[in-house]
């Protein structure tokens, strides 16, 4: 198993966030670079450390720190000591105290040295690097010297990449590495706890497509609603949800007696008459349609799904809607369905107990995504598994499910897996949850909820964005 560099970014984002900043890390990533360089090669070398401005750079300069202690090292920092972007390379960087100098110099000195650390650029970085990083990277190669570099090749997967003799990589092999890109691969633990990756968190907006400058109305998630027939309140909740989400627009789709008090809530919910069959028709063109949220039982939904044949988007299910799955897995084999029971709902459902076991085996079974809900979420395609802490006991109120259907129906529109929409759509709502009991502890609503919804995606992509 190889992380993705999404998945990368996904732990770091998760680790700031459950353990606090990423400097401990760092000293370990270092640690570990350092260790590996003086075990392959020995000591008393001369050693070139080239830094870049991340935590790439922070780990580069904790490592020529510990190696100046029996090696003689030089860094070349690319924006000097004071250049470092993070708090954590800063402060990398602040504790060296040996021998800083300037690109400029970088080529003589990588003359007199025998060993070149590559700590310019981390993973995830887009296009081909550009100067001054692309002249280091091709002075590294044509050098001629032995490059060790640090968690992967600087520039891998562009066409100006370093080729190292050997790579110091962290937690596990990044997806694409092989001896030929990397060199020597050594797997290095820096000690991230595993909750970083089996609970979600901020780092799941990792996977989260953010509108181009040039989208226009529609392109960043169209969302319908399947709600409203018996209990109108919910579907608003649910609409509600996926707007504050982000859904450029979203539908509800009930009964022809609804439309009036639907529409009264919010001039940002379009309510169609589900009972019209030519309205019917443009249900599919949605990117994710949502089923249930006081849907009621009604005889409408055999139209409703006669609608859906063939759909390949993503479907959501949740209260009498689950009911639906094993008709709609016929009729749309391609769509990517989540279900979100509670435990009450995973019973009748299944006819088992709310178990994970349980949960696990049923979505492989019906190759669905369940969000099983309470106080820890149980998330899981069958293969995968994660959980979400949080919450609170005022979440028991009505209506915090119907929430959780829309906003895991919007942010699915902007996901390619529905397990991760549901990874995601499960710690924003709990987050709401918890952002509102900070602030009026018992005694928040639903509507308090929903206001929070743009506040927490705020909050949770600025610590995926600075990781």
């Amino acid at each position: 198993m190889s992380l993705s560099f999404l998945d990368v970014k996904r732990a770091d984002s998760n680790y700031q966030f459950f353990y606090g900043n990423l400097y401990h890390l760092m000293v370990n990533a270092g640690t570990r670079v350092a260790n590996a360089v003086q075990k392959e090669y020995g000591k008393g070398k001369r050693i070139f450390v080239a830094c870049g401005t991340g935590n790439n750079g922070g780990d580069g300069f904790v490592a020529a720190r510990l190696l100046s202690a029996s090696n003689e090292v030089v860094v070349c920092a690319v924006s000097g000591r004071g250049g470092m972007k993070t708090h954590e390379s800063l402060k990398a960087a602040g504790y060296y105290k040996g021998k800083i100098i300037e690109v400029k110099e970088a080529k003589n000195a990588m003359e007199n040295s025998e060993i070149i650390i590559d700590a310019l650029l981390g993973s995830g970085i887009k296009g081909d690097p550009r100067e001054p990083y692309s002249g280091l990277i091709r002075a590294i190669n044509s050098s001629g010297k032995t490059v060790v570099s640090v968690d992967v090749p600087s520039g891998f997967g562009s066409g100006i990449c370093v080729s190292p003799k050997m790579t110091v990589t962290f937690t596990d092999v990044k997806e694409g590495m092989d001896a030929d890109n990397s060199g020597k691969i050594v797997t290095a633990d820096i000690g991230i706890p595993e909750k970083v990756f089996s609970h979600n968190g901020p780092g799941d907006f990792a996977y989260y497509r953010l509108p181009g400058r040039e989208s226009h109305k529609g392109m960043n998630g169209s969302v319908s609603l399947v709600a409203g027939w018996t209990y109108y309140g919910s579907a608003v909740i649910g609409a509600l949800g996926a707007i504050k989400a982000g859904s450029d627009l979203v539908r509800i789709y009930s009964g022809h007696e609804n439309r009036s008090i639907l529409s009264s809530y919010s001039p940002d919910i379009i309510v169609r008459n589900a009972e019209d069959s030519k309205v019917l028709q443009d249900l599919a063109k949605c990117d994710s349609v949502l089923i249930g949220s006081g849907l009621g039982r009604n005889q409408a939904i055999s139209n409703v799904i006669r609608a859906l044949d063939g759909y390949g988007g993503t479907i959501v299910l949740d209260a009498e809607g689950l009911d639906q799955l094993d008709v709609l897995r016929k009729k749309c084999p391609s769509a990517g369905i989540i279900l979100t029971p509670h435990k009450g709902e995973f019973i009748r459902i299944s006819g088992k107990e709310p178990t994970e076991e349980n949960a696990v085996k049923f979505a492989e079974e019906n190759k669905c995504t369940v969000l099983l809900k309470g106080v820890v979420d149980i998330i899981t395609d069958g293969t995968r598994t994660r959980y979400t802490e949080g919450g609170n006991p005022r979440m028991t109120m009505g209506g915090t499910g119907d929430l959780l259907a829309g906003i895991t129906s919007a942010v699915s529109t902007r996901m390619e897996d529905p397990f991760l929409a549901a990874c995601l759509g499960s710690f924003v709502n709990k987050r709401c949850g918890d952002l509102c009991f900070g602030e009026k502890a018992y005694w928040y609503t639903i509507e308090d909820m929903i206001n929070a919804i743009p506040e927490v995606m705020k909050m949770s992509l600025g610590i995926s964005m600075i990781s």
